[in-house]
Formats: structure tokens, C-alpha cells, sequence
């Protein structure tokens, strides 16, 4: 009895853990693109042509803020140096996603109860059920991140770092962010 209730308890364990999942960490590159003469960067921006209004203000510049700061400090961070878009080795860029999700709990989950039947009605057989239990919803923002690396004379990309579920709130501070956006570039540029 003992052991079946160990064994739900941890796979109840195992399910609510699962749904909590930590960031997860994707890095491509162009393998043909030379990288090794990158020693100066520039960050990349769209040409907005002027008879067009200006877009509207981010949802949160603070955080989009974090993220610059964050990349310019991985960057120099590695040596490397700012310098006019002309001049630049190459273009750096990203892009935040944000989206609400919604997960389900459900504690309190018993163990199944059984018996054995006797002659009667219905004969002999097996009774089992769940007992008990509560369910309770969280919602929670989910935010990835991407740095993308693009060749100045071409305006390609070359290198790509992905941040899948970095954080699970609409505004980490300044060192989660340095923390995401390090473990991104630690390979930057590649060998």
C-alpha cells in the first residue's frame, strides 16, 4: 500500500515539474561564414522611410532596454567593439516574444481504493477510484529570446541564438536577463 502511494506521489510530482520547464538554449549558424575577422559590431536598424510615421512605443522599453544593454555587455564582454554601421564587421539585432500560458494543477490525489467482492449480485470483481483532489490554474508570461547575427555587406543572417522560456514573468531584472543572453553568445562568434 505503501509503495503504490510513493509511486503516485511521484508521478504527480513528475507532471507538475514537467509543466514547469526551464529555459532551453538553441544556437545556428551559417558553418561556410568566416567569422574570425569579427572585431566590431553595429546595432541593426530598419530604414523607416520619412513620409512614414514613426511606429508606436514598445509595450515595455525598460525590459527591451535590458535586453540591449545585456547583448552590448556579452559583446564587449568578448572584446569586441561598437562602431558605425558602415564600419561594422556585423549587424546585431533581436527580438523579444512574449505570451501568455495558462497551466493546471491538480493535488491531492489519493490512492485508488479497491475490494474484493463477494458471491452476490454483479459477482466477484475489482473496485477501484480516485479519491479526493484540487485543481488550480496559473497563468504566466513566457519570454524568448533572439539574437540574431546578420554579415554587413549582405545583410544575411550568420548566426542565430535562441532563448525558448527564458523567463516567466513580463519584466526580469537586469541580471536574469544578463544571465539569458550569456548562456545564448557564450559560443559567440563560433571557432
Amino acid at each position: 500500500m505503501k509503495r503504490h502511494t510513493l509511486i503516485i506521489a511521484v508521478v504527480a510530482l513528475s507532471l507538475i515539474a514537467g509543466s514547469c520547464s526551464s529555459a532551453r538554449y538553441f544556437v545556428d549558424s551559417d558553418t561556410r561564414h568566416d567569422f574570425s575577422g569579427y572585431s566590431t559590431y553595429a546595432w541593426f536598424q530598419l530604414a523607416s522611410p520619412p513620409e512614414k510615421a514613426k511606429p508606436p512605443t514598445e509595450a515595455n522599453t525598460i525590459l527591451t532596454r535590458r535586453i540591449k544593454w545585456a547583448i552590448d555587455g556579452a559583446l564587449k564582454g568578448k572584446g569586441l567593439s561598437t562602431a558605425e554601421v558602415g564600419d561594422a564587421d556585423f549587424l546585431v539585432t533581436y527580438s523579444l516574444v512574449l505570451q501568455s500560458r495558462m497551466v493546471m494543477y491538480h493535488t491531492g490525489w489519493s490512492m485508488p481504493m479497491g475490494y474484493w467482492g463477494g458471491w452476490g449480485w454483479g459477482g466477484w470483481g475489482w473496485g477501484a477510484g480516485w479519491s479526493g483532489g484540487r485543481s488550480s490554474m496559473e497563468t504566466y508570461t513566457e519570454g524568448t529570446i533572439v539574437v540574431d547575427v546578420l554579415d554587413t555587406k549582405t545583410r544575411t543572417l550568420v548566426w542565430r541564438g535562441i532563448a525558448e522560456n527564458a523567463f516567466r514573468k513580463p519584466n526580469p531584472d537586469d541580471e536574469k536577463v544578463a544571465k539569458i543572453i550569456g548562456k545564448v553568445m557564450q559560443d559567440f562568434p563560433p571557432a
